[in-house]
């Protein structure tokens, strides 16, 4: 009896779900509230993404603004969860797509705050990706004062004085290669310090290595820089897509179909040359294996 109460439970939200979007109600999307070049109350890319999905569907689109949490609870995936584990949104985008971003929450929970202010405990409920929409890459971006050939791969960081953002995935990249072979030469920046390529511009640094997307958008506001891009560009990079709670698969489903859609027919690729950033097409596998020394050198 427990189990056909639960099915018919679940079969009747399915049937609201499906009858308010029906009458129009908005596709709630959440959305990192200053992320440039992704997400801004003033656009990015995962606006027009979530825009174009919404679009799709004929509904019109509502942004739930987060901005990401620091100190014990500064996990930005179970932040993620929690707002979707709490209804606050339906969709999360610009959602790193990795294995462990999705693995089954058990009894974890996120201390989560409410529109009042106030600080709840929320449940986390399991994640289900959507198809990736593109890819992060990173990239080694170089000074003009920097002596001596720009690098053409990472062994050639060696000896020189590389900036990174300290406990990122750029800096794991570099922290692992070839067993530790360029430690020396890290030069780490604390999070939310001065921007990279400022720093690197003031002087004291070769270069920095960071997502290609960050020095876009940097230099898109900085004409006069004379930093150089070196052109090298790591194998790795991570599929960023949409997440959304795994019981909602009908919405997955159809946001996949969507999703298909504008990259087949160049609508992706066009978003992102409109706002001046270079477009990497996700590739497979669409989850992404825990980071590791292995996964993360080039073979």
């Amino acid at each position: 009896m427990k189990i056909k109460l639960k099915l018919l439970s679940s079969l009747l939200a399915l049937y609201a779900s499906a009858n308010l979007h029906a009458m129009g109600k908005p596709l709630v999307v959440c959305l990192e509230q200053e992320s440039p070049p992704y997400s801004t109350e003033a656009g990015g890319i995962d606006n027009r993404v979530a825009l174009a999905v919404a679009d799709g569907m004929g509904l019109p689109l509502s942004i739930h603004w987060y901005e990401t949490e620091g100190g014990d609870e500064g996990n930005p995936a179970l932040q993620i969860n929690a707002l979707l584990s709490s209804n606050r949104c339906e969709l999360a985008g610009g959602f790193a797509l990795t294995q462990n971003n999705f693995a089954a929450p058990g009894s974890q929970t996120f201390l989560l705050e409410n529109s009042v202010g106030q600080r709840q405990r929320v449940a986390l409920k399991p994640l289900a990706p959507s198809l990736a929409y593109h890819a992060q890459a990173y990239t080694l971006i170089w000074s003009s004062a920097a002596t001596g050939p720009i690098p053409t791969d990472l062994d050639e960081f060696e000896n020189r004085a590389i900036l990174v953002e300290e406990n990122s995935v750029a800096d794991l990249i570099l922290m692992a290669h070839r067993g530790g072979l360029l430690r020396k030469s890290i030069r780490h920046a604390k999070v939310g310090a001065e921007n990279l390529f400022t720093m690197l511009a003031a002087g004291g640094f070769d270069g920095v290595w960071a997502p290609q997307h960050q020095f876009e958008e940097w230099q898109r506001h900085q004409a006069e820089s004379t930093l150089i891009p070196s052109g090298l560009i790591h194998d790795f990079s991570i599929n960023l897509g949409f997440a959304a709670l795994k019981t909602n698969y009908q919405l997955l489903d159809r946001v996949d179909e969507i999703i298909e859609t504008l990259i087949d027919d160049g609508n992706i690729e066009a978003i992102f040359a409109e706002h001046k950033l270079s477009y990497r097409a996700p590739s497979a596998p669409l989850l992404m294996p825990p980071l590791s020394a292995r996964l993360l050198t080039p073979q």
